[in-house]
């Protein structure tokens, strides 16, 4: 996957990209960098959309390329990891005040979602963008064997009562998340439990 509008991104998003490439375990087939860079393209639309000042569109197009920097080590507390080990990267060219912002981005992510201003609202909807596109079913079975991994789930079953159950309790914060996510989330949701009736589950 290529990062859209690269020229717009500062030096340290290269550094940030180029350590998750490298250092990311095998096994994350949805938490690894086409997610990154897909959240931070996603990132852009908003970015015009709300026409967000250049200074603030800098801090996003960070938070979003640093938003699961903490699975370099575990996917359980991640964001406050990443926030952690991302200290050393952001201190030499960013303020305290800017790297509080970043670090807010990145605990909007956090599942159950609590984003407190647009910008965390902003990067919180891109993370989970793909939950209203076509792309769903794709990034979904990575998701899957991801979740199997961690033995989050066991089966197919409890795959699919997960998503039924986390498409009915999500909500996009953005008015442009619902505008452009909502009706093929919603249809989504309907599919699913369609699957599962059909199957007796």
């Amino acid at each position: 996957m290529i990062l859209r509008n690269k020229n717009a991104y500062p030096k340290i998003c290269f550094k940030i990209i180029e350590a998750l490439t490298e250092k990311l375990p095998d096994h994350l087939a949805y938490h690894c960098i086409d997610h990154i860079i897909d959240v931070a393209n996603i990132c852009e639309d908003y970015i015009k959309y709300y026409d967000v000042p250049k200074e603030m569109a800098k801090l996003i197009r960070i938070a979003a390329v640093s938003h699961d920097y903490g699975y370099i080590e575990s996917p359980f507390g991640h964001e406050e990891l990443g926030i952690v080990d991302l200290q050393p990267l952001l201190s030499p060219v960013l303020t305290a005040e800017e790297i509080e912002v970043i670090n807010g981005m990145i605990r909007a992510t956090k599942i159950p979602q609590k984003p407190k201003t647009l910008y965390e609202q902003i990067v919180a909807d891109a993370d989970l963008d793909y939950l209203g596109r076509k792309d769903y079913d794709k990034l979904s079975a990575n998701l899957f064997k991801e979740f199997l991994h961690f033995d989050v789930v066991s089966n197919e079953k409890e795959w699919l009562d997960l998503q039924i159950s986390f498409l009915e309790n999500h909500k996009f914060h953005t008015e442009w998340a619902k505008k452009n996510r909502n009706k093929l989330k919603s249809e989504k949701l309907e599919e699913l439990k369609s699957i599962r009736l059909a199957a007796n589950f």
